[in-house]
């Protein structure tokens, strides 16, 4: 019941962001000859969006799951590898020299895309197989590090601020069909590793003794969960930009709901990742059309209260981590 109520609330957000914004699309002219007004909105606006929020959504909430069951760490997400702060820099080192432009993309999606595979893969080469603990310093670290550089190109190139700070707080006003062309092979690379991870975690949700002892390579396990982030981020920010706590609040809400199994978790927080962001980017669109709102704004809003909640429940959501 629980299940079908959550595809319910999917199959919803998925109807209302094809038909609400600034113009109404109206169905019946969705299926008459001719290229009407609801059908070219519909078509080559709304539905490449719709989709890239679905992809965002599930590789942003697949990734926090993995992340946490993998970490026991209820805080964890791709952004302890600094992917998301590499992804910024990459963005903001594009737009600042211009390069990257193509008839397809522009800077900030090329430059944010290979800022974010190049600072994973350099996360990967220096803690891969270190401990988990030796991996989040070292991530954090690397994170603060390209914040400070981007910062100072910012300070020096303030011309591209405006730009930089809208893609920093997540839209995905603009995209198209092209984008979605471009992001779909990290995507499809992310969410087969997910599928893969699922059974391994509940393995290792057993102890990491236990686990080895089952023949489970966990520093194995590790370096594969490593590179299913920095896919599934380097998607996530070509999508959208740089959108937080999506994957942090959908892990949270499916496991109170369906339980800490790894093969249900990761599922379903897939799903509920991509229902929180196609609600929020209806959101954004229609609050004060025509004008629209940075999507992480929204998402910021809805976690943050959300997070606060956890510290004041009586079972405390994260007790699993214990």
């Amino acid at each position: 019941m629980k299940k079908a109520a959550l595809f319910i609330i999917f199959a919803a957000s998925i109807f209302f962001s094809l038909i609400l914004g600034a113009e109404r699309i109206k169905v019946t002219e969705l299926f008459c000859n001719g290229d009407s007004f609801s059908k070219i909105i519909f078509f080559n606006i709304r539905l490449p969006r719709a989709i890239l929020c679905l992809i965002a959504g599930i590789t942003l909430a697949g990734s926090g799951a993995v992340f946490q069951m993998f970490f026991r760490n209820p805080l964890a997400e791709p952004g302890i590898m600094g992917v998301s702060s590499g992804a910024t820099l990459g963005a903001v080192l594009a737009s600042c020299a211009g390069v990257f432009n193509t008839t397809f993309f522009s800077s900030l999606q090329l430059g944010s895309f290979l800022g974010a595979l190049i600072s994973g893969a350099l996360v990967i080469a220096i803690a891969g197989k270190k401990s988990p603990s030796a991996l989040l310093l070292c991530g954090t670290a690397l994170g603060t590090l390209y914040s400070a550089f981007s910062s100072i190109l910012l300070s020096i190139n303030e011309r591209q601020l405006h730009s930089i700070y809208m893609w920093m707080l997540g839209s995905f006003s603009g995209r198209g069909w092209e984008e979605l062309l471009f992001i779909l092979p990290p995507f499809l690379g992310a969410v087969v590793i997910f599928f893969l991870c699922m059974f391994k975690l509940d393995i290792l949700s057993c102890g990491e003794t236990n686990a080895i002892s089952l023949g489970l390579s966990v520093k194995k396990l590790q370096l594969v969960i490593l590179i299913s982030g920095a896919l599934a981020v380097s998607a996530a920010v070509c999508a959208g930009g740089t959108i937080g706590f999506v994957g942090l609040i959908a892990p949270h809400i499916a496991r109170k709901i369906f339980g800490t199994k790894a093969k249900t978790v990761v599922p379903l927080s897939m799903v509920t990742g991509a229902s929180v962001l196609l609600l929020s980017d209806t959101i954004c669109r229609t609050v004060i059309s025509p004008a629209e709102l940075p999507v992480g704004t929204v998402t910021a809003i809805l976690g943050a209260p959300f997070f606060i909640s956890l510290l004041f429940s009586k079972k405390r959501g994260i007790e699993w981590m214990n």
